[in-house]
């Protein structure tokens, strides 16, 4: 292989592994901003909205999202998630993204992790719009073998 083929690869090796270590560094200055107060929030909203019960979860959404979504919505998504069944755990909460909110451009944080169901494990994504020092729910996912079938 002559020299400048090897100069080349190093170079390239030497940017990726500079990119890839900036980006996980990134990532993981932003969860340390964020991990002391929203993974409190979610082991606290997370049971409550895994009630299933629609009075319960409107308590916890942001309002721009209780304007987006009617009471019979709600109430039908509610009980299509309901089949996963009672929480029983709570895994560990993983940072994904920050961004902003698409009404006010307010800071909206996306956690996701695994949860113990009675159907069985299931990945919850939520998404928290924040609030000084505290949280609203912007939007929640979860994904489970149940709700496929």
């Amino acid at each position: 292989m002559r020299k400048d083929a090897k100069k080349f690869i190093a170079y390239v090796i030497f940017v990726l592994t500079v990119g890839i270590s900036a980006y996980l560094y990134y990532g993981a200055v932003q969860s340390a901003e964020y991990d002391g107060t929203a993974i409190p929030y979610i082991q606290k909203v997370l049971p409550e909205i895994s009630t299933w019960d629609p009075e319960i979860v409107k308590q916890y959404l942001a309002p721009d999202v209780l304007k987006t979504v009617s009471a019979e919505d709600l109430k039908n998504i509610l009980a299509e998630l309901s089949k996963i069944g009672e929480l029983q755990s709570i895994g560990e909460m993983d940072f994904k993204k920050k961004s902003t909110s698409e009404v006010g451009q307010q800071l909206v944080i996306t956690y996701i992790g695994d949860a113990q169901y009675s159907s069985g494990e299931t990945t919850v994504t939520i998404s928290l719009l924040e609030k000084g020092d505290s949280y609203e729910v912007q939007h929640f996912n979860f994904e489970s073998a149940v709700l496929f079938q």
